[in-house]
């Protein structure tokens, strides 16, 4: 759940144990400090209401909360007679009955499995099409076969240095990974009506891409017939994407149309009903972050506009009490985003003093501290320590010993990987504030990270399996949790100083 209200209310429920009101989770939240620093809207009780609601009724079954009654919101989970659910049916797209395009997806391994953008894609797409491994298929046994990658088309519209960005509903036949977040692509999937006498040997796949816009976006009538016979839409890269379970079913051509000069693309306008925010941007001035946009168009703006603005490092300060000293620190994030950089330079630069909680997993194992030769075996162990009865609070307690060891208030903790471990650890600090600090990075940045780290001989499947080890498995979502976010999108030095920034802007000096 990206949406702080959600994660709040969630919070509230699993410690009152009660259905409530919108109006009550907010009150309380407000009294326990829960909300971040600069809290949502104007009307919060109303954003609360809203969002619950879209939520419930967006989802159905799939969603965590549930309405008791007409007003009151619980958690699904804690729910012990069925019956009393009071039912909201799921507002969803019409079941499409469309044939899409697919190929092996083991094919793609024998021409160097990539993860991100790549731009020389002229001959691994010819080989694609001339192995005639490509077959249309129904979309809906597409999305339950693994061993098939969708060929999909993305589209980037620009005007010289500006590129068309908008926000996706919730309401939409896309893919979940791509929903209500910012985007700078269009498109879809390559299906078997793009594919005719007059665009056989790509399968179809400009075609595709020609529709897609078509069906989005209003195309003003100068742009109408050139964009129909193609022009002005090129073919700028293959986006490859497995860092997911949903992205490892999809590849795309990626394309780019450049726009004509028609005054009437000053005020573009929308098709789908999903499309919202429909305006242009310009990486070297956008106010936005990275993170606000849905990873595939991070892909395209970090590959495009890479010496922008808008892919330089960031973060986001949700709430600055619980980050100043005296306090303990956990930083936290996924294999290869960068916490180890950021712990060095804490301790360097602001004098705190590193626990790290793998080096005591290891002496609870009897084993030596995690090597690259020795970490598949190290997280395997972990990861049956951490889900024993007594493991999170067996951590927790020789953290907390560590603690104890130091006269610093500067105690910085890294490597904590579950949720359990993280609520032992507050039970033991009492009255001393627990800080969050979040590293995110891209899987594909992670990955070169990582690999010239550590690993120079290093595959991506082989990085990726390191990175979805099940004890790595509730890292991501603890980005919820985290009181402040850093964003690393390029080296070390640009980092540095963000941290740095940041750490000023908190009052930790």
């Amino acid at each position: 759940m990206k949406s702080e209200f959600l994660v709040v209310a969630k919070q509230l429920m699993e410690i009152e144990r009660r259905a409530m009101k919108p109006e009550e989770l907010v009150d309380l939240a407000v009294e326990r400090k829960l909300f971040s620093d600069n809290i949502a809207g104007k009307t919060p009780h109303h954003t609360m209401k809203s969002k619950l609601s879209v939520h419930v009724r967006s989802k159905g079954e799939r969603s965590i909360f549930i309405r008791t009654s007409p007003g009151y919101f619980y958690l699904r989970s804690l729910v012990e007679d069925p019956s009393t659910i009071f039912e909201a049916k799921p507002l969803s797209p019409p079941v499409s009955t469309e044939r899409v395009l697919v190929f092996p997806s083991e094919w793609l391994d024998s021409w160097d499995r990539f993860q991100g953008i790549k731009t020389s894609w002229r001959r691994l797409a010819h080989h694609l099409f001339k192995s005639k491994v490509c077959k249309y298929m129904d979309r809906r046994e597409a999305e339950l076969d693994d061993s098939q990658k969708q060929i999909l088309t993305y589209i980037m519209v620009t005007r010289g240095n500006e590129v068309l960005a908008y926000k996706r509903g919730s309401y939409t036949r896309a893919e979940e990974f791509l929903r209500g977040s910012h985007c700078v692509g269009f498109g879809g999937h390559v299906a078997a009506l793009d594919y005719n006498l007059f665009h056989g040997n790509d399968y179809g796949i400009r075609q595709s891409a020609i529709r897609e816009l078509f069906e989005e976006i209003q195309i003003p009538v100068p742009d109408y017939s050139s964009l129909g016979r193609g022009d002005g839409l090129e073919i700028v890269g293959l986006l490859n994407d497995d860092s997911s379970s949903t992205g490892r079913k999809h590849m795309a051509f990626l394309f780019r149309y450049e726009i004509s000069g028609d005054p009437s693309w000053d005020r573009p306008k929308r098709n789908e009903k999903s499309i919202t925010q429909l305006r242009w941007i310009d990486p070297m001035k956008s106010p936005q972050s990275l993170w606000q946009f849905e990873y595939w168009s991070q892909l395209c703006l970090l590959q495009f506009y890479q010496k922008t603005k808008i892919t330089k490092p960031t973060f986001k300060i949700r709430r600055k009490r619980p980050l100043r000293p005296p306090n303990l620190l956990i930083v936290l994030g996924p294999v290869g985003s960068g916490k180890s950089e950021t712990t060095r330079i804490l301790v360097k630069n602001l004098n705190y003093n590193e626990i790290n909680s793998g080096k005591i997993v290891a002496e609870h194992l009897g084993l030596p501290p995690v090597s690259e030769e020795s970490r598949k075996s190290f997280q395997n162990a972990s990861f049956e320590f951490i889900n024993s009865d007594k493991g999170p609070a067996m951590l927790a307690r020789s953290i907390w010993n560590r603690v104890r060891e130091h006269q610093n208030d500067r105690i910085l903790i890294e490597g904590i990987r579950q949720r359990k471990t993280l609520i032992e650890l507050k039970k033991l600090a009492g009255q001393l504030s627990v800080g969050i600090l979040y590293v995110h990075t891209p899987p594909d940045i992670a990955y070169k990270f990582y690999k010239h780290r550590v690993d120079k001989q290093l595959k991506i499947h082989e990085f990726l399996q390191i990175r979805e080890n099940p004890v790595e498995s509730e890292v991501e979502g603890m980005i919820n949790l985290a009181d402040a976010v850093l964003y690393n999108y390029s080296g070390r030095i640009k980092y540095r100083k963000e941290i740095q920034k940041m750490m000023l802007e908190i009052g930790v000096k």
